[in-house]
Order: structure tokens, then sequence, then C-alpha cells
């Protein structure tokens, strides 16, 4: 008897693999490795990137790959025969299941001005990135290129680095940077992709000797995408912040933080100070990329006289999940100041919060207060470290702004 109920007992077993209902820990482990993943619904055509999933020491550990950036995930979990990848400071997620050896297949998950999105997915073995073999480019897109963008004409650059048909760079528009993008030069085709944990971005283009010509494209585009076209010249650049100068007033804001605390520039902790208020959300990429230079930046410089504070307008009505939103923003990139809720990133409460300075229409942008209280400059923009040594000016010139108002007197 005591036979039987071992052979049905492993018979049930072999049953339940081969029906999914248990999973092998050897599917997990076959889990690890490159991954080619691809968002196939995504408008403008597929949008790839690689993914890198390794066993660490505490655990599980994974990077999205868009060359040559390597950004580590938030948290990982692999198990059975799923990847889970989720990233609280953008509230996204990436979930995988396989379906086969060397298949997987889910979805992302990200939040927009419209709601949250979602972005089927399938993943295959390898790191290639639009074509799986050799291609032969056409020419050579290295370069610096000024760019005329959507239908405004928008003025802005472009910065390639093509090694044989592999292509990497970056977009620089007043509003920002695109960050890290990734793609090829298949003949006279140009493709360029990125996924950072919520922000995805396609670009697709044609080379004719020194124009290109195509259309960008995100979660949410229209079909037919922003239309661009780019001409390359040895001494294209472009002003990435825009600077400006106010009338001096003071702003009067009181804001709570995720922690229950209200703050105000009335509060001691400020007076005589310069504070530096950045204005930013989770949802904003170029967000994250200012908050990895702020937050040493701050530390460093506080004994001097600064102080900062972030002010986050988060998307949607959802208040408490907007102080989460910013509690995982600020503990991700280990933010020493006061991160406060002013609301959402629109006209109507950036009026509530900012008066005349606002409505704010580039994210991320900077207020500099001096010790006497007025806002002394706006800086409108960012660039980040895909821009090279673009960004290295934004952040020289951030710092001598700063510099400049701590020499002063209130």
């Amino acid at each position: 008897m005591m036979a039987r109920i071992r052979t049905l007992f492993a018979a049930g077993l072999i049953a339940s693999s081969v029906l999914g209902l248990t999973a092998s820990p050897a599917i997990a482990a076959g889990l690890y490795g490159q991954w080619r993943v691809s968002f196939d619904g995504h408008p403008g055509g597929p949008l790839p990137f690689t993914l890198d999933v390794r066993q660490g020491k505490a655990g599980p550990q994974a990077w999205l790959v868009n060359a040559p950036e390597r950004l580590k995930v938030e948290q990982v979990q692999v198990t059975g025969d799923s990847i889970t990848l989720t990233f609280p400071s953008y509230n996204s997620k990436l979930e995988l299941k396989a379906v086969g050896a060397d298949a997987l297949t889910g979805s992302a998950t990200v939040l927009r001005a419209t709601g949250t999105v979602t972005l089927p997915a399938r993943a295959q073995r390898g790191a290639w990135r639009f074509s799986p073999g050799a291609v032969k480019p056409a020419g050579n897109v290295t370069g610096r290129w000024n760019l005329t963008y959507g239908d405004n004409k928008v003025k802005g650059l472009v910065l390639l680095k093509q090694v044989g048909s592999q292509v990497s760079g970056t977009v620089q528009l007043p509003s920002g940077d695109m960050r890290y993008l990734s793609g090829e030069l298949n003949g006279n085709q140009l493709k360029l992709s990125t996924f950072d944990g919520s922000f995805t971005n396609l670009w697709t283009g044609t080379l004719a000797g020194d124009t290109l010509k195509g259309a960008q494209f995100a979660a949410t585009s229209r079909p037919t995408g922003n239309a661009w076209e780019a001409k390359k010249e040895k001494q294209a650049t472009m002003n990435a912040v825009l600077v400006e100068a106010p009338g001096g007033e003071r702003l009067s804001f009181r804001l709570p933080t995720p922690e229950g605390q209200m703050i105000s520039l009335s509060d001691p902790r400020y007076k005589g100070k310069v504070v530096v208020i950045t204005l930013g959300g989770a949802w904003c990429p170029n967000c994250h990329d200012e908050a990895i230079f702020m937050g040493p930046y701050a530390a460093r410089r506080q004994k001097e006289g600064l102080e900062m504070i972030g002010l986050q307008f988060e998307y949607g009505t959802d208040v408490p999940r907007a102080m989460r939103q910013i509690t995982s923003f600020k503990t991700r990139y280990k933010l020493p100041y006061p991160m406060v809720y002013g609301g959402q990133p629109n006209a109507d409460d950036t009026k509530k919060v900012l008066g005349d300075l606002a409505p704010v229409k580039v994210w991320p942008s900077t207020i500099f207060i001096g010790r006497d209280g007025r806002v002394k400059e706006v800086h409108v923009g960012w660039a980040g470290p895909a821009t090279g040594a673009l960004s290295e000016k934004v952040k020289r010139e951030f710092d001598e702004t700063v510099t400049k108002l701590l020499k002063q007197r209130a």
C-alpha cells in the first residue's frame, strides 16, 4: 500500500510539473542570463532592449542595458518560472514568465498622465537589438546633428556614435534629453530605442547624405509619431538649460512631506540661507538623472549655507499613492533634503504653489532663492549623463549660480 502511495505521489509531481502547477528550481535557474526583450505593440513598431539577470550574493539582480548604460533594477524577484522587476520610484513593473527553454512572455505596466499603460512584452535569449545578425550600414552617423522636431519645429541636438553598424547616443530638446538610445544603422535605416523601467522611446529614421529624417514614438504616441529631421554639422550645439531672471518674487507655499511635516520657506531652517527648489516628478526621467547629481551636491554644500527642497508634482488624484511615490524616489537617490507634494503637473496646480513663476512647462526646472528670501534665477530644463559634455556644462553652470548666491549677504 505504501509503495502505491509513493508511486501516486511521484506521478502527481510529474503531472503538476507538466501542467505548470509547480515550478522546478531548474526552471528558475534557467531564467538567469541575457534576454532580448521587445515591446511589440509599442507605437512605431517593436521596441527592444537588453535585460541582464544574474544571481547575486544577496539574491537575484538585473540590469536594463541601453548601451553604454547598464541601469540596475530596483527590485528583482526570480521565482519558479517567472521574473518580476519592480521600479518603486517610477511606480512601474515588468513581469515575464517562461514559455519554453529560451522564451519569455509578459507585460510592463507604466504610469502616464492618462493613467496606467500596459505594454505586452516577449523575450528570447540573446543581447542583439533590432537585427539578430550582422548588417551593413550605408554610412556613418557619428557626430552632432541640428534637430528640428515635432509639429512646432522645436530646435534640438542629436548626438550619435557609430561603431560598425551599432549606434548609440541621445537627443537633447529644450524639455530635456531622451536618455541613452541604442540601436543600429541597417543600410540607410536608423533605429534607436530605450527603456529605463518606465520611460520608453523609439526613434526611426532614414539617412540621406548629411540628413536624417524620421519619426519618434513614446508609449502613448499617436500612430504617426512625431516627425523629426536632423542635419549633420560639426559645430552643432544648443543651450540645454534656459536661464530666466524673475523679478525677485517671494514664494509663500506651505506643503506636506510624506513623513507628515509641513514645509514653508518661512521656517527657521531657511532663514538667511540660499535655497534651491527642484521642480519635478517621479514620472519624469530627467528628474531621476538630476536627482543623482542633486543628492551628493546638497550634502556637500549644506555647511556653506545651502538648503534644498524637492517640490514634486505627481500624476493622478490619489494623494497617498503620490506620497508613496515621493518616498520611493527620495529613498532610491538617498536625497538628504525634504521632498514636498505640490499636486499634479498641470498649470492650475503649479500656479497655486508658485504664483507668477507658473505654469511650469519643462520638467525638471530649478528655482534659486537668495539669502534675502527672493527668487534670483530659474533654470529651465536639464541635460543628463547621456549628453556627455553638455551635461557637464549644465552641472558647472548650476554650481556657479549656487556659489554666486552663497557669497551674497542676506
